[in-house]
């Protein structure tokens, strides 16, 4: 009996977990990322912008982490898990903001039952499927500290 309790209240709390995506305190959800991507476009780059930037800047203070003090010699697995959450897309140097934004946009557009949650998860997801990274020899991600957006800069890498 306390099993069977155990397990409905596990489902319980994924279903409300899952169907509350957007918490109360975000700004917006994939629907008002996907309508900017429909009616425009300026304002849909924006937020791409600011996502990508966001994601490296998250991504640079995880790294930070890494070994941080004697107490927390080998955290390595940790922090790759954690980048690979945030960053786990290989953009190619070249890639423009435009592109960026495309596969942000058509990402949204074929995966409308995700639309209710948050962009940045989104975000990081189309990007990792536009982009993946090549295998890791080492194990260790690499971050790249400047600003992947812009198209002189070079790409996130984990």
């Amino acid at each position: 009996m306390i099993r069977l309790t155990l397990v409905a209240v596990c489902f319980g709390l994924a279903s409300s977990a899952h169907a509350a995506e957007v918490p109360s305190h975000a700004f917006f959800s994939g629907n008002d990322a996907h309508q900017w991507c429909q009616r425009d476009k300026a304002m849909a780059q924006s937020y791409v912008a600011g996502l990508y930037d966001m994601a490296a800047h998250g991504a640079a203070v995880i790294d930070d982490t890494r070994n941080y003090s004697k107490d927390i010699p080998k955290n390595d697995a940790q922090v790759d898990f954690a980048l690979q959450r945030i960053v786990g897309y290989c953009k190619p140097q070249q890639a423009t903001l435009e592109q960026v934004t495309d596969v942000f946009c058509k990402y949204l557009k074929e995966n409308p039952a995700k639309r209710d949650g948050l962009p940045a998860i989104m975000f990081s997801e189309s990007l990792t499927a536009a982009w993946p990274c090549p295998a890791r020899r080492h194990g260790r991600a690499r971050v790249v500290r400047n600003s992947p957006c812009r198209s002189s800069s070079t790409a996130s890498t984990v």
